[in-house]
């Protein structure tokens, strides 16, 4: 692992990158003769003199000549920000012979071309200069390129400069965060992690400046690290000393009296604008720093940038901290706490104010934060009410929070206290729930966590309770692949329908009511597991539906202790959509997941949806992006200590390595994987990392190996999804022949479109039939699989060839180059026959392929079931066609891409 601190730093100039639009209009406002100005605005940081400069090297590249006024903003000697760029002896006081000596030096020169004068920030020329400039503005002698921070704040100079006609203005945004990717994977000479690009886009808000200080404070204090595949953070953003200053000259004209009311806001925000006094709210309103928001009949103050934020607040003294934070509790208290968050920050203040806090305030608060998965203010306020108290639910929600968070080992001893303070059957049935979660999906302890549910069971006596444990064991099973196992626990249970149909029941009962949250309980439970075995048994139009109202049903639930977060089962809406051959639509409905998981900042949701993100982004045949998210999801996964998840991801990791022949990175991936718990609703998956970086290298009968070995493990479990998916595999690593059969039972037994497409390419591929493998290219186009659907054309290409149906075997080719245009060039046995394997017969492509996944030709003559000496006489006749004498030299042939 490479850290910041090690001799790498950000550099100086950072790349440019966007703003593509404003660039145009520059180069459209050059060109047109009735233009005299273009003018760029925006705050400060954004970017405006970097731009400038960008647009004065392409003017010049253009012929045009240019130069740079010099902003001078202290009273000096008149023509100082042109004295350079003038002859010696020009006057400011003979205005006449100054405008003949400036148009003549500054003249455009060549027909066609213009003085691009450069004045980065109008409000600092001396007025003698600005006024010589508009004489030759006005006289079409110059072309002035300017930079104002506000056209709203604007110095007499610079508003005399950029408002007439001519003058054209855009303003300057913030990066996307798309862009801001882009120039930290430049700056810093490496991919950055998704989550890491986030971060920092999120508190530096696109503003350049503040991203480059964040980024370089980073690198210094070793918190962004290379870890070998990308550029990290692991631990919080901090404020540089040159973005301090930055910030404090910023807000230099706020008063002293004002400054207190910042302080607050930048501790306390959302603020209610009623509290705040008139003046100070106006005065930061005027100056830009704050934003006034509106929600019902209340105003709230905010900080206008998220970057004020993290430099105001680490400017405030402890003691002044304390004082702020103790008032404005009181303050909310006193006038209601109305909002939901108010309990949650009245605690948060009070914690941090004083070191304590009311036991049931504290207990509040934590529950509420639940409910909004802020899992580290859970944390913090949990923590802070057992310290307060011996209650049982503060050590449940710490308990789940330190999991959430993971660290499972503080979660078990927490459990372990919870468990001796457990006052009724409620609290028993929320303890077992807990204990089999952390066993399951982090210790990944199949027997444990059953055994946990099974006790529960036998001591619970509400059928009520106990139908929840049903629930928790059907989403155990199926967290360990077992969807036959899962839908013969859960298969009978209530649906989401049935509950909406059933919800006008009196669920009456003496003491503590806990018949509805109980069903509740046992509905977002069983609902995701029981979606997720239809659709891995094949029963994925009926998953697909419960799918989506299992979703629907998380979100519209108050949370509490137990439930999984909503990403978990939006990544069940994923598979169910993958499964009907919308893998596009299950790529977007990921990325919503992603988002959802890093807004949340809940490590367990983030690493499990950049897993399912991969794995899409493999059926889409998209390699490069697949690996980008399997690396994302192993980073969390590590850091967190989820050994489940982690090893899902390295296998998908080595497979997107694998796809595109970087084998060292494949081999380095498959061998992370040694002794991590084979885990996941994909469990039967996991082998294809190590399968294909064997095929990589050549040993696709080993790989072969490997692949039936996983598809009988699928077979077992009643994982018909895993199952075809390992059954195509095999096919496109050249044993079609014997996983037809196999394949033609599991899609009558499944209604679901990618699997009816991986069928017919299965069966045209065994049967050699380019008219079916043609048809199986456009099916498997149409669901979204477009390297699988490339390699179809491409055999359908190399059969039509063989027939001497050329016209054919064209457009098949052309279909398979197309489709291989999208795949981030992944390279594939399946696709090398397009280049030398379609001279051969079908008999020869076959040996060659053999020859060159490593076999010797007893072992080929073993494989196809003829003599040793035929595959003799067809090795000779395969290096005639060819042109080649050694089996390696076939290699280089044979394994020839041609992406043009």
């Amino acid at each position: 692992m490479r850290e910041g601190g090690e001799g790498v730093e950000a550099p100086a100039a950072w790349p440019f990158v966007g703003h593509e639009q404003e660039i145009a209009a520059f180069d459209e406002a050059l060109a047109d003769r009735r233009r005299h100005a273009f003018v760029v605005h925006g705050p400060p940081g954004i970017g405006k003199s970097h731009f400038a400069q960008v647009c004065r090297e392409r003017a010049e590249a253009a012929g045009h000549p240019a130069a740079r006024a010099v902003a001078v903003f202290a009273p000096g000697a008149p023509l100082a920000s042109l004295a350079h760029l003038l002859p010696h002896g020009a006057d400011a006081g003979d205005p006449v012979s100054l405008f003949a000596l400036a148009r003549e030096a500054l003249g455009p020169g060549e027909e066609g071309r213009r003085y691009v004068l450069l004045a980065d920030d109008l409000d600092g020329l001396d007025e003698a200069s600005a006024r010589l400039v508009a004489q030759l503005l006005e006289a079409g002698a110059v072309f002035l390129l300017g930079t104002v921070t506000s056209l709203r704040d604007l110095g007499p100079v610079a508003y005399r400069l950029q408002s007439s006609g001519q003058a054209l203005r855009r303003a300057l945004g913030g990066l996307s965060e798309r862009q801001t990717g882009e120039v930290l994977h430049r700056a810093l000479g490496g991919p950055v992690e998704p989550r890491t690009v986030s971060l920092l886009h999120r508190v530096s808000a696109g503003n350049p400046c503040y991203l480059r200080e964040f980024t370089q404070h980073a690198l210094a204090a070793d918190g962004l690290v290379d870890d070998g595949e990308w550029w990290t953070l692991v631990s919080d953003v901090g404020a540089s000393p040159l973005l301090s200053e930055m910030v404090g000259r910023s807000l230099s004209g706020v008063s002293d009296e004002t400054r207190g009311t910042l302080d607050r806001i930048a501790l306390c925000q959302p603020v209610e604008a009623a509290t705040l006094p008139a003046g100070a709210l106006e005065e930061l309103e005027r100056a830009g720093i704050v934003r006034t928001v509106r929600e019902g009949r209340r105003e709230s103050v905010t900080l206008r940038h998220p970057a004020h934020e993290k430099v105001l607040r680490s400017a405030v003294s402890s003691p002044e901290r304390r004082r702020i934070l103790g008032d404005e509790a009181e303050l909310v208290r006193a006038r209601g706490a109305k909002r939901l968050t108010d309990k949650i920050r009245i605690a948060s203040w009070q914690l941090a104010a004083t070191g304590s806090a009311d036991p049931d305030t504290l207990l509040r608060a934590a529950t509420l934060a639940r409910r909004t998965q802020n899992f580290r203010t859970v944390r913090e306020l949990s923590r802070a009410a057992c310290r307060e108290g011996e209650d049982f639910l503060p050590r449940l929600l710490l308990a789940e929070s330190l999991y959430e968070l993971g660290d499972l080992t503080g979660a078990w001893e927490v459990f372990e206290e919870a468990a001796q303070r457990a006052e009724d059957e409620f609290d028993r049935l929320l303890l077992a729930l807990g204990r089999s979660r952390l066993l399951a999906w982090g210790f990944i302890d199949l027997h444990q966590a059953l055994d946990v549910n099974a006790r529960a069971a036998r001591e619970l006596r509400e059928q009520r309770h106990r139908d929840v444990l049903t629930a928790a064991r059907g989403a155990v099973l199926m967290a360990f692949g077992r969807p036959d196992d899962a839908l013969a626990v859960v298969g009978g249970a209530r649906t989401a329908t049935d509950r909406a149909e059933d919800a006008s029941g009196d669920g009456s009962g003496n003491g503590k009511d806990t018949a509805p949250e109980a069903d509740c309980l046992a509905g977002v439970l069983g609902d995701g597991a029981r979606a997720t075995a239809l659709v891995a048994t094949g029963r994925v139009q009926e998953g697909l539906a419960a799918a989506r109202d299992a979703y629907d049903e998380r979100v519209r639930l108050d949370e509490s202790p137990a439930i999984p977060h909503p990403v978990e089962h939006l990544s069940v809406v994923m598979f169910a959509l993958a499964e009907d051959g919308r893998l596009e639509e299950a790529y977007k409905t990921g990325k919503q997941g992603w988002q959802e998981a890093l807004a949340d900042d809940v490590a367990g949701a983030e690493a499990l949806i950049a897993a399912a993100l991969a794995r899409c982004a493999l059926l889409l045949g998209r390699p490069v992006r697949a690996r980008r998210w399997a690396s994302q999801s192993a980073c969390v996964a590590s850091r967190n200590s989820f050994p489940g998840t982690l090893h899902t991801a390295l296998a998908l990791k080595a497979e997107a390595a694998a796809l595109t022949q970087d084998l060292p990175a494949a081999r380095t991936a498959s061998a992370a994987c040694a002794g991590l718990p084979r885990w996941g609703v994909f469990r039967p998956e996991l082998p294809l990392g190590e399968a294909w970086s064997l095929a990589a290298e050549g040993k696709q009968h080993a790989a072969r190996d490997m692949l039936w070995e996983a598809a009988e493990d699928a077979r077992a479990a009643g994982h018909l999804a895993a199952e075809a998916h390992l059954l195509t595999d095999l096919a496109r690593l050249g044993d079609a022949r014997n996983a037809e059969p196999e394949m033609t039972r599991v899609a009558a037994a499944s209604d679901g479109g990618l699997t009816a497409a991986r069928a017919a390419y299965v069966g045209a591929l065994a049967a050699a039939d380019p008219e079916r493998l043609q048809e199986s290219a456009q099916l498997l186009e149409s669901a979204g699989a477009l390297l699988v659907a490339a390699e179809a054309a491409a055999a359908a290409c190399t059969h039509w060839s063989q027939r001497g149906e050329h016209r054919h075997a064209t457009a098949a080719e052309n279909l398979s180059l197309g489709l291989q245009r999208h795949c981030e060039q992944a390279r594939t046995p399946g696709l090398t026959v397009l280049g030398a394997a379609k001279h051969l017969t079908s008999r020869e492509a076959e040996i060659a392929g053999l020859v060159c996944a490593g076999l010797t030709n007893a072992e080929v003559a073993e494989a196809v079931t003829i003599s040793k000496r035929t595959v003799d006489n067809h090795l000779q006749n395969i290096y005639r066609k060819l042109g080649v004498r050694s089996r390696r030299a076939l290699r280089a042939e044979y394994l020839r891409e041609d992406f043009t």
